[in-house]
């Protein structure tokens, strides 16, 4: 243990005496003190909390991200490089002990920084958010919608299975199925065409949705429904309408007119007693816009009701020990690719493993693209090529969904809920499962490897 914790302390001392890391947190400085006074928001509140912790303190970590690959990489490479890990070979030091502690003494570094951007963060975020500074719409939106953690909760999904098997089976008899489009692309057309109608509302008609609430929130805790639509007319004028919400047990209904623009956030406030004791609400939105405009609310995003669920200062918290954990798999893969190449080598695989980490959701996506074109009629070299490429990025799929996930900051900007279990999740899964596999490499390695032999 003692030679771990040794290790470790020799290496924050290289890190700190490193030219690019000061370089870099120069730059950290300089973006905790000087983004927040030049750069604005849109003039809302909610505009410059997003500001401070999407932008500051998400550029503050991307500093931190760069510094730790970069610095993890030469942590191993640049003793095998120039023979010093032959010094401490010679004590006998074990390769468990030596990869053990290049990466304490790197996340130890990492605790202090990021403890600083945080709280650094959360002290510029209370100073703007005082309250002898805002008005009292402004104190009561930062109460119920932005220093708050929300559960989204989407409308209940409708069963479409029947509809459309009925309108593919009546499309067939019509003869309007096309010859050359194979039948599972017609279905998904079917179902996406579904869909989006379930979300739109034309001019001078209604719509509704129903919500299944997981828990009811406290009475002085009010609903937000958040939405963002489009339009049928392309010049981004305001669309005029009419929000109403009630349970059919009670004949209580709270009604809502807005004027909105389309294609930007918006959102409203509804009692938290508007829900039926088992959590069922009923939303309704009626156009009743003057011009002939269809709106359509993105059946993924474009309508959600935020549930309360806990205090942002705990919210942000979690956030911090997801970026904490990340950054510390991020000194797992230098750490490791350091033991194998030389600085520059291992610095371009590490970000390259970087991207592939932030590229879940498109992979996933290629994915399905590939099966697409498995499926298609592209002949026995084109379904060949789709198979092989399908099986290669499944593989990548299989890697790299585990250890994807959303940016913390831009959840917790958005006022929802992470919970423990999401912190606990990634802990096992980069640190305990992942970290551990790249340090067996490591050791795996550097057993092999005579580094202790001129080269």
């Amino acid at each position: 243990m003692n030679s771990i914790l040794a290790i470790a302390v020799i290496t924050i001392r290289n890190a700190i005496r490193s030219k690019i890391v000061i370089v870099l947190l120069l730059f950290l400085l300089l973006t905790l003190i000087g983004f927040p006074l030049t750069i604005k928001g849109d003039g809302t509140l909610s505009g410059e909390v997003r500001l401070l912790l999407r932008y500051t303190l998400g550029l503050a970590t991307l500093i931190l991200s760069i510094a730790t690959v970069w610095t993890s990489c030469a942590a191993i490479s640049s003793e095998i490089r120039y023979r010093h890990i032959q010094m401490v070979l010679s004590k006998p030091v074990r390769a468990s002990q030596i990869w053990l502690g290049k990466w304490i003494g790197l996340t130890a570094m990492n605790a202090i920084l990021l403890s600083i951007c945080v709280i650094s963060t959360y002290g510029a975020l209370r100073w703007t958010t005082q309250q002898e500074k805002l008005t009292e719409e402004e104190i009561e939106e930062l109460r119920t919608e932005i220093l708050a953690a929300h559960v989204p909760v989407k409308p209940r999904t409708v069963d479409l299975d029947r509809e459309i098997i009925r309108q593919y089976h009546a499309s067939r008899v019509r003869g309007d199925l096309p010859d050359n489009m194979p039948s599972h692309e017609i279905l998904s057309a079917i179902e996406r065409d579904l869909r989006a109608r379930a979300y739109s509302v034309p001019a001078g008609s209604s719509n509704r949705w129903i919500f299944d609430l997981p828990h009811l929130p406290p009475p002085d805790r009010p609903l937000v429904l958040q939405y963002r639509f489009s339009s049928s007319v392309m010049d981004m004028g305001p669309v005029r309408g009419v929000w109403t919400a009630w349970h059919p047990e009670s004949p209580r209904r709270h009604s809502e007119t807005v004027e909105v623009t389309p294609r930007t956030l918006h959102s409203i406030t509804l009692p938290s007693d508007l829900a039926s004791e088992e959590g069922t609400l009923t939303i309704e939105f009626e156009n009743t816009s003057e011009r002939r405009t269809t709106i359509l609310f993105n059946p993924d995003d474009g309508l959600r009701l935020m549930v309360y669920k806990g205090d942002f200062t705990v919210n942000y918290l979690k956030a911090s020990l997801l970026i904490f954990i990340h950054l510390a798999f991020l000194g797992a893969i230098g750490t490791t690719a350091g033991a194998f190449f030389s600085i520059p080598v291992a610095a371009l695989t590490s970000f390259y493993a970087l991207v592939l980490l932030h590229a879940g959701r498109v992979i996933g996506g290629i994915v399905e693209g590939d099966m697409a074109l498995e499926h298609s009629d592209a002949g026995w070299a084109g379904h060949a090529l789709a198979s092989a490429t399908r099986m290669i990025h499944e593989g990548l799929n299989v890697v790299v969904q585990p250890v994807y996930a959303a940016n913390p900051l831009s959840i917790v900007a958005a006022g929802e809920w992470i919970g423990w279990g999401e912190v606990g999740y990634m802990f096992t899964v980069k640190i305990v499962a992942y970290s551990g596999v790249l340090m067996a490499l490591s050791i795996w390695h550097l057993s092999r490897k005579e580094v202790a032999l001129p080269s």
